[in-house]
């Protein structure tokens, strides 16, 4: 006998008909989680940027002086330290947006083809702009051929000298700021993403409010339910689909508790809560 139940509709659908745009979403838990910083704090823990590049060195001199590995595994070891010294050097550039007065911008040219007609993917621009005089510095990769892995160690080392910033940038630890002892889901990363979320989606779910001693501080309810069920639901569907080994045990009392302490905060500091 089937049952008579209508299907709900998926995330997707809900939010849709809420008026919220999946590329908003996406940019809080996807796009805008620093990736090459975050793979840094994951591989090396509290560890300098600076650390790694001279372990780099140390494993490229060993090479040099080796004579106990065949030709193949030199070569296999050599591919892996161009590799990791190519996503250190992808977070050096992340962690260097700004540099003193200096704040730089990354782009891209479309793909197209070098002095010899030969197909190139596309050249990386940066432009650094010094906030108190104004002056512009300009540098730019050029594209490499389809299938030839990126050598950021090199190319980005180039492109910060040309700049003039190389012996200014910052080498320090990423880790503390995304990482910590706790478990993964209380790791600033992302204990910083379920209030961004939260400020994204609650205007699209109103309902009857509830006064609440610690966030209505003047004694008046402001309008608005602030924990929704079906709010702290939709969030968590979304915290574990994007995020499910660290959101996968995570109860919707979690994520309501995470939002009271971040609306508690906003009204010490006497900002509006919804």
């Amino acid at each position: 006998m089937a049952e008579n139940t209508r299907a709900q509709p998926d995330i997707f659908e809900r939010l849709r008909r809420r008026g919220v745009a999946y590329e908003q979403v996406m940019r809080v838990v996807q796009f805008d989680l620093p990736q090459n910083l975050f793979f840094f704090a994951r591989q090396y823990g509290n560890r300098t940027i600076n650390e790694v590049l001279k372990r780099i060195q140390s494993w490229k001199q060993f090479l040099q002086r080796d004579f106990l590995l065949t030709d193949d595994q030199r070569s296999t070891v050599a591919q892996w330290i161009r590799l990791t010294e190519s996503q250190v050097w992808a977070t050096i550039r992340d962690a260097n947006f700004v540099i003193g007065d200096w704040v730089l911008s990354w782009g891209a040219t479309p793909p197209g083809e070098n002095a010899d007609g030969e197909r190139v993917m596309s050249a990386i621009r940066v432009t650094a702009t010094n906030r108190a005089t104004g002056e512009k510095r300009r540098h730019e990769i050029p594209g490499q051929r389809p299938g030839v892995p990126p050598a950021f160690g090199e190319e980005y080392q180039e492109a910060f000298k040309a700049l003039g910033l190389l012996d200014q940038l910052g080498l320090g630890a990423p880790g503390p700021s995304l990482i910590s002892r706790r478990s993964d889901q209380g790791w600033p990363v992302y204990a910083r993403m379920i209030p961004r979320l939260y400020d994204l989606l609650a205007p699209k779910y109103p309902s009857r409010g509830h006064y609440s001693a610690q966030i209505d501080l003047d004694g008046m309810v402001k309008g608005q339910a602030r924990y929704p069920k079906e709010l702290l639901g939709d969030m968590l569907e979304i915290l574990r689909m994007h995020h499910p080994h660290v959101f996968g045990k995570t109860t919707t009392s979690q994520v309501k508790a995470a939002v009271m302490r971040h609306l508690s905060g906003k009204a010490r500091q006497g900002k509006p809560t919804l």
